[in-house]
């Protein structure tokens, strides 16, 4: 299966954290790369790696938006390096019975990685793997071709407040 978890709200890394936590307990080999989320930072990047059955990646740790003064060319470079790892498992005998994509919407929308190449990809992936997509601003190419696609939807956020991203609740 193809999943998306899309949307302006809260809970898309959440929900494919959930799914790797059912997969694991299932016994099932578990990939998970995150793009934009600096390492060792998040909580869940914290207790994942320490898990068995599965394998963690972070690339360009920090997105232009979120952060100042970030070289946009080396942002590119390290989605370009995203998208040579996922050509690896596309062409390794090495099974993952789930693949979770973290953040490529954001990097589709913002034009770091190529719409097309992303897509056939994720196509040959899911010829083996279980795959997860998750980020705002999914493409529609990428929401045609899925089976199941779940959009987030902010009703109310403390940010719009001024309340500050929480430690174990937003990171």
């Amino acid at each position: 299966m193809i999943i998306i978890s899309m949307g302006n709200g809260k809970g898309k890394t959440t929900s494919a954290i959930g799914q790797i936590i059912r997969s694991l307990g299932h016994g099932f080999k578990v990939c998970f790369i995150q793009l934009f989320k600096g390492e060792g930072f998040y909580g869940e990047q914290k207790i994942l790696v320490k898990l068995d059955n599965l394998i963690f990646f972070a690339f360009a740790k920090e997105h232009p938006c979120c952060v100042k003064d970030v070289n946009l060319d080396e942002v590119v470079n390290q989605c370009y390096f995203a998208m040579e790892k996922l050509e690896e498992l596309v062409n390794s005998s090495e099974r993952y019975d789930l693949i979770v994509l973290d953040e490529f919407n954001v990097a589709l929308r913002d034009k770091f990685i190529d719409e097309n190449k992303f897509i056939d990809i994720v196509k040959q992936l899911s010829q083996k793997s279980n795959v997860i997509v998750t980020g705002r601003g999914a493409p529609q190419s990428l929401i045609d071709m899925a089976d199941l696609v779940t959009e987030m939807k902010e009703i109310k956020h403390p940010y719009k407040s001024g309340i500050a991203a929480r430690k174990g609740i937003e990171y």
